[in-house]
């Protein structure tokens, strides 16, 4: 080992110099099947190729460390395995249970190997423990490692941004029933294949401050637009009708959201989402046109359910796009205005109205209710 140490930290010509040195100590090794790595390291030098399988349990080791393994050899996860930040003064190889004091960043901006991509399927999820600081990652495989990583719900990450054009860069997420969790974000941004990835992430327990979706393409919101129930075991629950089998829709849950901004076919999420009880939201941006806002539109009136909102948070929103929104205006002194009803005609069907004065005092943590209010049977339809 100190041969290795040599070499890789040697001084001269700088790192060529050192690839020469590695790559005369390695003619010299034969690469084992099998290497368990541990805090204990033996003294002589142990060459790793593509063809060793690492073991790696009860032990916590460097984020740089486990993604040169996670590229250049097999490697097996184990119980009691988590990873930290990188800190060249320290240890890279430590005792298990240090990374609830180490958050780092997943930030790879470089191609995953082949070799990576499958170490990746074959490792178990939630079993990689660690703490995130922030998550970013653009066009790349490892997006699927997220599942497989094990992170507290008490963690706080400020920034999870996804983003990929390449649908297999997230099929590894979107395939499993299971959600995982990420931990408390603050500010989330999913962008293009990436959007599918909010229905698998548990975000029942988090109050973002920052949500933005975007999606250039139809398709890339196929797997939000396909999200169906699914019982406590995995299973979707199905209803038979007369002899056809139907899947029961469902919306999955979002936590609480400050603002929220949702751009080209990703503005139809907002069908399928559904916010938590008591939140406020403080803005919602829509930026889309055409085609992209069909999915919407053809919803009927009031049947998108927002919950709270501030007054002003919906000023940038169409008219023929609001009419699709049920909400209610909370202002300042947490008095709330709300503005759609429904009422029943004299032929029984029920019509959207607009009632822009009623104010009902909102208590702190209570859900409003609103006061029946007398309504003229001709008055107009929003």
């Amino acid at each position: 080992m100190d041969e290795y140490r040599k070499a890789a930290g040697g001084s001269g010509s700088g790192s060529g110099r050192c690839r020469l040195l590695l790559s005369a100590l390695a003619a010299q090794l034969q690469a084992p099947a099998s290497f368990s790595l541990t805090r204990d390291l033996p003294n002589e030098a142990v060459l790793l190729t593509d063809q060793t399988t690492v073991t790696l349990k009860n032990i916590e080791i460097s984020s740089k460390l486990f993604f040169v393994l996670l590229r250049k050899t097999k490697i097996t996860v184990g119980k009691r395995f988590s990873i930290s930040r990188h800190d060249e003064k320290e240890d890279c190889i430590r005792e298990h249970g240090m990374a609830r004091n180490t958050p780092f960043c997943l930030e790879r901006p470089e191609a995953v190997s082949s070799l990576a991509l499958e170490n990746i399927k074959r490792m178990p999820p939630n079993n990689i423990g660690c703490i995130l600081k922030r998550v970013d990652l653009s066009s790349t495989w490892l997006i699927n490692i997220l599942p497989k990583l094990r992170i507290k719900k008490d963690c706080e990450v400020g920034d999870l941004t996804l983003n990929t054009n390449r649908e297999e860069h997230v099929a590894g997420i979107l395939k499993h029933d299971q959600m995982f969790c990420v931990g408390r974000v603050k500010r989330m941004n999913l962008n293009e294949y990436a959007v599918g990835v909010i229905t698998k992430v548990n975000l029942k327990d988090c109050e973002i401050e920052w949500l933005g979706l975007h999606a250039s393409e139809e398709a890339h919101v196929s797997a939000v637009l396909e999200y169906a129930q699914t019982s406590c075991d995995g299973r979707l629950k199905n209803v038979s009708f007369m002899g056809c089998c139907a899947v029961q829709e469902q919306k999955f849950c979002v936590g609480r959201v400050e603002n929220m901004s949702l751009g080209g076919y990703a503005v139809c999420v907002v069908t399928k989402m559904r916010i938590k009880k008591g939140n406020i939201m403080e803005n919602l941006f829509l930026d889309a046109c055409g085609e992209q806002l069909s999915r919407i539109l053809e919803k009927g009136d009031g049947s998108i359910e927002l919950g709270q909102i501030r007054t002003g948070g919906l000023d940038s929103i169409p008219e023929e796009i609001k009419r699709k929104l049920r909400y209610t205006l909370v202002d300042g002194e947490g008095r709330s205005w709300v503005l759609m009803r429904i009422y029943t005609d004299e032929k029984g069907n029920e019509v959207l109205i607009s009632i822009e004065r009623e104010i009902v005092t909102v208590c702190k943590g209570v859900s409003p209710s609103v006061k029946d209010v007398p309504v003229c049977k001709g008055c107009p339809s929003l």
